[in-house]
């Protein structure tokens, strides 16, 4: 598949599926082809007087390795994009 391609596929949102926050990288890895990223979210729950941050798994992500150099692209040109606006400023 290419970009020309998926960009054709249909694409729908029936199941209404949620949009997670995520503020962490806990766990990474592959196997058979299957890059597996597991994300968690900083809670901070008083304890005590103490308001301590405790991470809570948020999202757990399987991807065959086309999807993961997909991910790795947008990411590296959304970072890239960002990181030059900000010195600009």
């Amino acid at each position: 598949m290419t970009e020309e391609n998926d960009a054709a596929l249909p694409i729908s949102d029936v199941y209404k599926t949620p949009t997670v926050f995520t503020n962490q990288l806990v766990g990474s890895g592959h196997l058979n082809g299957v890059v597996n990223l597991t994300f968690a979210t900083a809670q901070f729950t008083p304890q005590n007087g103490n308001v301590l941050p405790d991470l809570v798994i948020t999202a757990r992500l399987r991807m065959d390795l086309f999807c993961a150099q997909q991910l790795y692209e947008r990411l590296g040109a959304i970072i890239q994009e960002t990181v030059k606006n900000e010195t600009k400023q």
